[in-house]
């Protein structure tokens, strides 16, 4: 692995204080002061994520249809979700799966981790490859989720991505990655 030198001018802030000024369940709104800046910065607090692609017995993976509040859009995505606190991310890809299709998998290998926004976010997300996925039973969706289930050849892959099909981002990052690695 590559490793780059770190920068030579430039070092981590030291966080003087910070807290919590606005509570909106699945973000917060935190007020960092830091001794060196002339202001406030304001970043939101999440929980980490995950993502799972999930290939069955058959080479299909599942996707999932639903309806983003954001864009107002149905979007195609890969099942994924918030990490519990105190949950192992792990844990919580298998949860998720099974929550939002039904599915369940042999095993589960770690592919990925990346900072959503570090701008203005310090949570992560994992994703997680998800292998010889079968139908284990029912959805057990969430109060705001309402999804469906599509099984997508995995040789669709690179037509999905080329064609902007798939438009969130740590999904299209994902899928990259997947592809990637599995050459």
């Amino acid at each position: 692995m590559t490793r780059l030198p770190l920068p030579r001018t430039i070092a981590k802030l030291e966080v003087h204080k910070k807290e919590t000024v606005a509570d909106h369940g699945v973000f917060r709104v935190d007020r960092v002061v830091y001794e060196t800046l002339p202001r406030d910065v304001f970043v939101f607090g999440c929980e980490d994520w995950c993502n799972v692609i999930a290939e069955t017995t058959d080479g299909e993976l599942v996707f999932v249809w639903q309806y983003r509040f954001g864009t107002d859009a149905l979007s195609l995505e890969i099942p994924g979700g918030v990490i519990d606190p105190g949950e192992a991310p792990e844990a919580a890809a298998k949860r998720e799966l099974r929550e939002e299709t039904g599915y369940e998998a042999e095993s589960f290998e770690l592919l990925s981790v990346v900072e959503p926004n570090p701008a203005l976010q310090g949570n992560r997300c994992f994703t997680y490859v998800a292998r010889g996925a079968k139908l284990a039973g029912p959805t057990a969706f969430d109060d705001l989720e309402d999804l469906e289930v599509a099984l997508l050849p995995r040789t669709s892959l690179p037509d999905l991505l080329d064609s902007g099909q798939v438009t969130h981002a740590l999904v299209v990052v994902a899928l990259e990655t997947y592809l990637r690695k599995s050459r």
